[in-house]
């Protein structure tokens, strides 16, 4: 079943998506009110994480996410690219682009001290999701940023763990709530490193959800990503196997600390790690090192 509920949410997260805490708290609340969701045992549709999965939630994707993070993902994706310090000529990589919200904001970044005239930067996201990139270019169309913002589709292992990309050739490379669905993590990761340039300007940045910890609402906190944000998803979208995935790829991603040594072993350094909604949420920015690791 899905609820035509838009206006009503969107006016409800409007007023209070500016207010981390407060958007924090609600959310945690909402876990004790959340509908009894329960996946199918036998399901059959498209390998749950991959592009095909995305092409089905594709058309009511953003609306959800907004809803699923009371509007707060958009701030979360800002400041992954506010991190990146992205300069007028800069070349970016954003992997997992899914409805470009994030290639859009580097869009932003690259044409905010110039113009579409002058500027020389520009933004390549790619997606295994056929329909996730068709949301995305109609978005690029409406914002007029087409000179400045590439979306295209790969396939395969396109999903990030081998690019069809020439080694060095950006400034800045980010992935934001995707790295988790790649089965490979440090395989992908050597492919950023791959393809990001070797300077002091490049930066890779990764936003993903964390199990929080260390925070006294933490047991909320992970009670909600786990199984609150899913089933909100579930209820809205009406596929339920394709967000209950969610938990459970959730469950399986590596604390912070893992996950930071994992991306220093792929050609790394970790210089900021971030984290947002009682660590639900966190932000990896890492500059490669000169030498190169091996794949």
């Amino acid at each position: 079943m899905v609820l035509d509920i838009s206006n009503i949410l969107s006016i409800f997260i409007g007023a209070i998506q500016s207010y981390e805490v407060i958007g924090g708290l609600l959310l945690l609340l909402l876990v004790f009110f959340i509908v009894r969701t329960t996946p199918s045992k036998m399901y059959k549709g498209p390998a749950l994480g991959s592009g095909k999965m995305f092409d089905i939630i594709a058309r009511r994707y953003d609306f959800i996410n907004r809803v699923m993070a009371i509007g707060m993902d958009q701030g979360w994706r800002r400041a992954m690219v506010r991190a990146l310090n992205i300069q007028p000529q800069d070349q970016c990589l954003d992997l997992a682009t899914g409805t470009a919200d994030v290639a859009m904001e580097m869009g932003r970044a690259i044409l905010s001290p110039s113009d579409t005239q002058t500027s020389k930067g520009h933004v390549l996201g790619v997606d295994p999701s056929v329909k996730m990139l068709e949301v995305g270019r109609r978005k690029v169309q409406r914002a007029g940023m087409s000179t400045v913002v590439t979306l295209e589709v790969v396939t395969g292992e396109g999903d990030g763990q081998q690019l069809d990309l020439e080694d060095d050739r950006f400034d800045k490379v980010s992935i934001a709530f995707g790295i988790r669905n790649i089965p490979d993590r440090p395989r992908a990761l050597r492919e950023m490193r791959r393809v990001i340039k070797a300077n002091a300007r490049s930066r890779l940045a990764i936003l993903e959800f964390t199990d929080p910890e260390g925070h006294l609402l933490a047991p909320l906190a992970r009670a909600f990503v786990r199984f609150g944000v899913p089933r909100i998803g579930a209820l809205l979208s009406g596929r339920v196997d394709e967000y209950m995935h969610l938990h459970h790829s959730i469950v399986k991603f590596p604390q912070p600390a893992e996950f930071e040594r994992m991306i220093e072993e792929a050609g790394f350094k970790c210089i900021r790690q971030q984290q947002f909604c009682f660590g639900t949420v966190c932000l990896f920015l890492a500059e490669p090192v000169t030498i190169r690791t091996s794949h």
